[in-house]
């Protein structure tokens, strides 16, 4: 599943917006300053994709969208005059292509923001009640399999990290292992606590069926897994706790369970009833979406610590989101998936960000189908895009008519350094602070004088001396240079706007423009 060409019409601020991805790549960043359309973008696309699958809420803006899927070029419109759905070329009529929508269709289209905001999520709310409404008191597990086929768009929560990394403890796999040791530390798993809580559906309940050791009448699969777990926890216990996290607000006190698997044993006991990580995750997270789940506590085990005290929750907000990706990605490995990642890598240090892409790229290798899949991420952050080719990037910028627009960047970010990708993919004019910026624009435009003043002089040697201190050498003493600066005379970068692609390109053109013409003349 790739994504090769989004067109995008009079959704908020993207009007007649195309975007060209290369769909021969794993991952394309999109990139661009805050209010060009990045997160619309994301949106736009899961809007179509949740119309096509569920016929509900139809996208009040046109549309089309190209991908590959499974040999086939897939085409979905509904912009006037074009078939709604082509199929390499050839329309398909609505009726043929539910037939073969497992041929045609992603198998999982995954959405994440790693805001505070339920926007996005909300755009996933009529699958999630869709797939509850059909597991909640089923039995049959070939149906419940089959609803988990059918939920094709998914919307990644924190706790997914946590069901994901048990999965990933209870069917291991040597390579995923080393992985996650090697670059995440992460060594073995130690213990976890399964708190749940009197879901709501409970409140209608006779108090007979609201007994906590039966998990208060749950059935469906999400009955069967907190049972599944009952019986291999350590001296599993009833309890009442507050059901209010805000201290602000009154306590309130409500029917709780506690289930504790003190060991790796007692977790492949539990998976036992599994045939492998995607059936126990989806098994586990049955009992979220239930409300069964007050929380999921997970220790593990670290190259530096194998005491246990290191819980998920004490992990870094960064470290959280990214086992949440990667485990995702395991967890849907064989599928086609489309991963829509607004800003996933917000809460990473440095180190990560400059190399989460490539720990992506190793981690699909490793641990799913790389040609099954195509992750799409939102980023403002120069690191996370400093290794990659101009084919792996799209910037998002506003024209001199105040169009949205995207193409790739004229050069490939790989090799230009932190520097670099700021000016000539992002645009920015400069990466000073401003006031040493203006000195700068200061001492070039005293330095280009023909004839300066005694007073311009003085100035010049003070600037100069400044900036020295600062660590900027005085290359105007060149008269190579100076035959520059007056060449470019009108440019001062302090107040400078940012730069689009096609400027940035342009600017760097006249520049070398310029500098052949004053070599030519020496």
């Amino acid at each position: 599943m790739r994504l090769d060409k989004v067109y995008i019409d009079g959704f908020k601020n993207l009007k007649q917006l195309e975007v060209d991805f290369n769909e021969t790549k794993l991952t394309t960043v999109v990139i661009g300053q805050n209010g060009a359309g990045k997160s619309n973008l994301i949106e736009a696309i899961i809007q179509v994709f949740r119309w096509v699958d569920l016929r509900k809420l139809e996208p009040r803006f046109n549309y089309r969208v190209d991908y590959r899927i499974s040999g086939a070029q897939v085409t979905l419109s509904n912009v006037p005059n074009e078939p709604a759905i082509k199929v390499d070329g050839k329309e398909v009529k609505r009726t043929e292509f539910e037939k073969r929508k497992t041929d045609w269709f992603p198998d999982l289209v995954f959405g994440y923001y790693s805001g505070g905001s339920r926007r996005l999520e909300s755009l996933f709310d009529g699958h999630q009640k869709r797939y509850y409404d059909a597991i909640k008191l089923e039995d049959d597990a070939a149906v419940f399999a089959q609803a988990q086929n059918e939920r094709r768009l998914f919307y990644c929560r924190p706790i997914h990290g946590v069901m994901a990394l048990m999965a990933l403890f209870a069917f291991p796999d040597k390579k995923v292992t080393a992985e996650l040791s090697s670059k995440l530390g992460i060594t073995g798993f130690h213990s976890l606590l399964a708190h749940f809580r009197e879901p709501w559906f409970a409140k209608n309940k006779k108090p007979a069926g609201r007994s906590p050791s039966n998990f208060w009448g749950a059935g469906g699969p999400a009955g069967r897994t907190a049972r599944e777990l009952q019986k291999v926890a350590f001296h599993p216990m009833a309890l009442d706790g507050n059901a209010i996290d805000d201290y602000r607000d009154k306590q309130q006190s409500e029917s709780q369970y506690a289930a504790f698997l003190p060991a790796l044993k007692q977790l492949k006991e539990f998976a036992a009833s599994f045939k492998n990580e995607r059936e126990m995750f989806y098994a586990l997270e049955a009992m979220d979406i239930s409300d069964l789940i007050r929380e999921m506590l997970v220790w593990v085990m670290r190259n530096n610590d194998t005491s246990g005290d290191v819980g998920f929750a004490d992990l870094s907000d960064g470290e959280r989101q990214l086992l949440m990706v990667l485990g995702l990605i395991r967890v849907s490995r064989g599928k086609r998936a489309l991963f829509l990642l607004d800003e996933p890598d917000t809460h990473l240090n440095p180190h990560w960000q400059h190399s989460y892409l490539k720990l992506i790229d190793d981690w699909t290798d490793i641990a799913a189908d790389a040609d099954k899949c195509h992750i799409i991420l939102t980023s403002h952050n120069p690191l996370t895009i400093s290794a990659l080719t101009r084919d792996e990037v799209r910037v998002m910028y506003n024209d001199e008519t105040g169009r949205v627009m995207a193409s790739a960047p004229y050069v490939d970010p790989k090799g230009l350094g932190i520097g670099g990708v700021l000016t000539d993919i992002f645009g920015m004019p400069t990466t000073l602070d401003q006031p040493t910026q203006e000195k700068i624009d200061r001492r070039n435009q005293l330095a280009r004088s023909p004839s300066p003043s005694a007073d311009q002089k003085r100035e010049l040697a003070a600037l100069n001396s400044e900036l020295h201190h600062l660590g900027f050498t005085v290359p105007e003493r060149n008269e190579l240079f100076k035959r520059f600066l007056r060449a470019v005379e009108r440019v001062e970068l302090a107040d400078a706007p940012i730069l689009s692609p096609k400027e940035v390109e342009l600017r760097d053109e006249v520049a070398r423009q310029i500098v052949m013409k004053l070599l030519q003349k020496q």
